[in-house]
């Protein structure tokens, strides 16, 4: 049986990953636009699109329709190839900025955040040997400011 995710009509451009399909939104900037981050705090989007823009990389935001996912998606102007990598190169430090109270997604009795494991004696940087989540990950730091509880097991992991 044919996959209907990967189904496109013959008038449809191909699309990467992470790609919008065109609407009356983002057709003034091309084909297709490149959701680069998401964010859930609207105080997050002004942050996020000044340190791409500092960076020489232009962005706008567009509310999501999902409500399972944050709110705000943050969408490439031009995704050239360089412009997309100096995006991606430039996330972990913009949210790093964005997360400077909160260091790593740790309580302040010592426990992992998300397994409540205790990891005052594990050095920095703290891979949780519980629940396998990277504790200094601007991910975790991120799903610890948002009150977000539980979960998927080894967040903020590079893929293998």
């Amino acid at each position: 049986m044919p996959d209907p995710a990967h189904n496109q009509s013959p008038h449809q451009p191909d699309r990467q990953p992470g790609q919008l399909p065109d609407s009356p939104e983002t057709a003034a900037q091309g084909p297709t636009s490149t959701v680069i981050t998401s964010a859930n705090t609207a105080s997050d989007v002004p942050q996020i699109i000044y340190g791409l823009s500092i960076r020489g990389v232009r962005a706008h935001v567009l509310e999501s329709a999902d409500r399972h996912t944050d709110r705000y998606l943050i969408v490439l102007d031009d995704p050239t190839p360089i412009r997309l990598k100096i995006a991606q190169d430039s996330l972990a430090s913009i949210w790093d900025a964005i997360l400077d109270e909160y260091p790593r997604a740790v309580t302040l009795n010592g426990h992992c955040y998300f397994c409540q494991y205790d990891v005052t004696t594990l050095a920095r940087p703290t891979t949780c040997p519980e629940c396998g989540n990277n504790l200094d990950s601007h991910q975790a730091r991120r799903a610890m400011r948002d009150g977000k509880g539980r979960i998927g097991r080894g967040l903020g992991q590079k893929p293998l």
